[in-house]
């Protein structure tokens, strides 16, 4: 890149004082970009707030916004922080308590600098999971290539997690048109389903982030058996995978071809037709990666739960 390009850092903190800021000095330690961070503090009942305070206040020479919210869960946290976080050339999802390597944000950026194309854009990459001391874990997260990747897909699987999301500002107008009605589509799913869609994605095959798993970790283990274990009990309780074929079809009609539109439409009225119902569990390219993730997406779509 000939010159340095702005990125708008995104996050959405929540009781996460305790590592808040070994994780901002990983990201104001990035190289070759300017950086600012936007803050959406979703209600913390802890110290994290002061906390924001504190390091803006130590740190005058770093660009440092915060707003303390109502609480809204995650999902719609970072989807807000994102729509309010201004004007920049790209924009950058981050979680409250991992580690970034200071080419984290650069190397991302690079392959989106160097096409041509005029749309919009998310580059992801590999992750690093480890412990509190950054080290490595010997059962690593199977991130994704976009060869596995389709349309159908990525309706219902994330690939980009999203603190290894970067996108360019076309995309950032796609993703903040609509929040998902139902809203419990996080929003590393729904910024990597946007951007699949309705433009073109980038991988870094390389691990440029160390996402730290903490003895009061929330959000699994990361491992395969634990997702496994997670989805079984999710299906079990009734909840499958989201359904967004309304928010598609509502929200981004203009930008949906013939062919699309009709699966989308399957997708949504499945549940008043045997026959599109029997299509859709049928449909070989309407799947996940792995066979578990598949049986259960289709178990959902047969007892109308999906």
């Amino acid at each position: 890149m000939t010159n340095k390009k702005t990125v708008a850092v995104v996050m959405s903190t929540y009781n996460g004082s305790l590592h808040l800021e070994r994780q901002l000095d990983s990201i104001f330690e990035q190289k070759g970009v300017n950086i600012f961070v936007l803050i959406r503090d979703d209600h913390s009942s802890d110290d994290t707030v002061e906390v924001i305070k504190r390091y803006k206040d130590e740190n005058p020479d770093k660009q440092i916004n915060y707003i303390i919210g109502e609480n809204e869960g995650y999902e719609k946290s970072f989807w807000d922080a994102l729509c309010m976080a201004g004007e920049a050339d790209y924009y950058a999802f981050a979680d409250q308590d991992d580690v970034w390597m200071k080419d984290k944000l650069f190397k991302s950026i690079l392959p989106m600098e160097e096409d041509t194309y005029q749309g919009a854009k998310l580059s992801y990459c590999q992750m690093i999971r480890s412990d509190e001391n950054l080290e490595p874990f010997s059962e690593q997260v199977l991130v994704l290539h976009p060869e596995q990747l389709n349309k159908k897909i990525v309706l219902t699987q994330t690939y980009n997690y999203g603190a290894a999301t970067v996108f360019n500002h076309a995309a950032k107008e796609l993703i903040c048109r609509r929040f998902p009605k139902g809203g419990c589509v996080p929003h590393d799913a729904w910024a990597g389903a946007i951007c699949y869609w309705f433009g073109k994605i980038y991988f870094v095959d390389e691990g440029l982030y160390y996402w730290i798993r903490y003895d009061s970790s929330v959000t699994g283990e990361g491992t395969r058996w634990s997702g496994i274990r997670y989805r079984i009990k999710e299906t079990l309780a009734g909840k499958t995978y989201p359904n967004l074929s309304y928010d598609l079809l509502e929200g981004y009609s203009d930008l949906i071809v013939a062919d699309d539109m009709t699966f989308l439409r399957k997708m949504a009225d499945y549940k008043k037709s045997t026959k599109t119902k029997i299509d859709l569990i049928f449909d070989r390219e309407f799947k996940r990666t792995k066979f578990a993730g598949t049986l259960m997406l289709k178990y959902g779509i047969l007892t109308n739960r999906f």
